[in-house]
């Protein structure tokens, strides 16, 4: 639990100034883009006054960031209102920013109701467990069990996962672990149709909405689909239930997808969980 708390945690500098921790190392060649999204929020969360809870954030990665070097992060209020609150959260590093994100905060009202069916899928308890540092798991603490290709077909993955320590009871908290991963298995859906390319990879944008509550450290169905790739660029979705079968969350990302150059050495099964 505290290497995930770590890999989320921001220090607060000043009145809408914080800094994150040096970054949680993995095998990846870039800094784990979920991690960077994950503190964003966190910043932008702080201070929120009770009943407030984020239900969607958008961001954009600008530029890559060195992982040996603390991540400072700005907050700007954009709205605050009786019930919608809005606020903006860059990412600095070397007095550039790196990440952009803006996150709508709501104090939820009453509604009509309707949501996707989860689909139809092995428990995770039948499904065998990725180890750490195997392709599709870079990550300390979580245990995840991919639904076997041969049930699913097309651009298209499914995985179970959690993480395997007990996390606070703060919406904060599992808001900010769900964005963290969110961001680990996403593009295996985009590389399922080709298998053993090289090729160059790094998340553009990123997109959260968050619908029912759940909790990160119990298991979530992460569904996801790459509905269109080209131009150097892949786009891809992702459904997330809730152990019960409640659609907890939608996720949208697009991420450069560009052919490797000769002699880069990794292809996109390697890379797949990036």
């Amino acid at each position: 639990m505290v290497e995930l708390l770590d890999a989320m945690a921001v220090e607060q500098i000043d009145t809408n100034f914080f800094r994150g921790k040096l970054q949680h190392r993995t095998a990846l060649v870039r800094t784990f883009g979920g991690e960077v999204a994950a503190r964003a929020l966190a910043a932008g969360s702080a201070g929120m006054p009770a009943g407030f809870k984020v239900h969607s954030i958008h961001g954009y990665f600008v530029r890559s960031t060195a992982s040996e070097i603390p991540i400072d992060y700005l907050v700007d209020t954009v709205k605050h209102g009786r019930s919608f609150a809005v606020r903006r959260i860059r990412a600095v590093q070397h007095g550039r920013e790196t990440f952009l994100m803006v996150a709508s905060f709501h104090v939820g009202d009453r509604g009509v109701r309707h949501a996707d069916a989860c689909p139809e899928t092995p428990g995770p308890e039948q499904l065998a467990r990725i180890g750490v540092g195997d392709a599709g798991n870079e990550w300390e603490g979580w245990d995840i069990r991919p639904v076997p290709d041969s049930t699913i077909g097309a651009a298209r993955q499914q995985v179970w996962l959690r993480y395997t320590g007990e996390l606070p009871d703060c919406p904060v908290t599992h808001s900010c672990a769900l964005t963290y991963a969110s961001d680990m298995t996403l593009l295996g859906a985009a590389v399922a149709l080709h298998p053993g390319i090289a090729i160059q990879t790094a998340a553009l944008d990123y997109s959260i909405w968050f619908m029912r509550p759940y909790r990160v450290d119990d298991w979530l169905l992460y569904d996801e689909i790459s509905p269109s790739a080209g131009a150097g660029r892949a786009f891809t979705q992702g459904r997330i239930f809730s152990r019960t079968g409640e659609l907890v969350a939608m996720v949208a990302q697009e991420r450069m997808l560009r052919l490797a150059e000769p002699g880069f050495g990794h292809s996109l099964v390697d890379r797949a969980a990036s």
